[in-house]
């Protein structure tokens, strides 16, 4: 029994143990298995590999099926690693919503926040955050400049990477008004938009930029050379929401109807 130290780290990284990754690996490669011959694969004492099994069944790597002897039987690699992301993502979910509700309103009160902020997001990760914060947080309206609504070309395209998770959460937007302008919308994703949701297409698109409610902007932009440097402009001042909108306008009159 071996894996890869790559494997290995990242079953760790699932929650498991050296014994636990141990047993799981085993299972993997001899299906269902005893207890004992579980063991004597694995190298897990005898003494430990039941306890060891119990913790794999309680996080849903393997399953058990009660007879004499039990055996074990693993659950498919996908499965599992499913199973960990929907927990983690309930388990950020919640986290996120108890550090918020509780400490957002103390900050604000505490640095009094005023409606006229401008500041600099730097890097990927914090700028498409604070987009998708923006959109969680529209009532009304939002419009969106994007150079490509293709989900595949954007998981390959490394400059737009994660931007999927921004697609995603457009389509499934419940507000009244959404205009989105892209260079390039494939018709699968046209028969997923809802009728709330307005797209029009022009020949580029550079950038990605996005104003809601007529209030909060933000505006991405990537650096040149090989270290692709990404800098996000974010602003909740009304005059800076106003530029912003008014040469999106220009551009959506010239733009073609999808």
């Amino acid at each position: 029994m071996s894996v890869s130290e790559k494997t290995l780290k990242a079953l760790k990284e699932f929650g498991l143990t050296e014994y636990e990754v141990q047993c799981y690996v085993s299972l993997v490669d001899g299906g269902e298995m005893s207890a004992s011959d579980i063991s004597s694969d694995s190298g897990v004492p005898y003494s430990r590999v039941y306890d060891v099994l119990g913790r794999l069944e309680e996080k849903g790597f393997i399953q058990s099926r009660r007879g004499r002897p039990t055996m074990y039987i693993p659950k498919a690699p996908t499965e599992v690693t499913r199973l960990v992301r929907i927990t983690w993502e309930n388990r950020l979910e919640t986290a996120s919503k108890a550090v918020v509700e509780e400490l957002q309103p103390r900050f604000e009160q505490e640095t009094q926040v005023t409606t006229r902020d401008v500041y600099l997001l730097h890097g990927r990760a914090a700028i498409l955050a604070k987009a998708l914060e923006m959109l969680d947080a529209a009532k009304e309206e939002v419009v969106l400049s994007v150079p490509t609504l293709d989900v595949e070309a954007i998981d390959i395209d490394t400059d737009l990477k994660d931007l999927s998770d921004v697609v995603d959460r457009i389509l499934t937007l419940k507000i009244a008004k959404v205009r989105v302008l892209t260079a390039d919308i494939p018709e699968e994703v046209q028969t997923l938009l809802p009728d709330s949701i307005e797209v029009r297409t022009r020949p580029r698109v550079f950038g990605i930029g996005m104003v809601t409610d007529a209030r909060e902007t933000l505006i991405m932009l990537a650096g040149a050379g090989q270290d692709r440097t990404f800098l996000g402009i974010y602003s909740n001042h009304a005059v800076f929401a106003e530029i912003a909108s008014t040469y999106f306008n220009s551009l959506w009159k010239e733009a073609n109807p999808v």
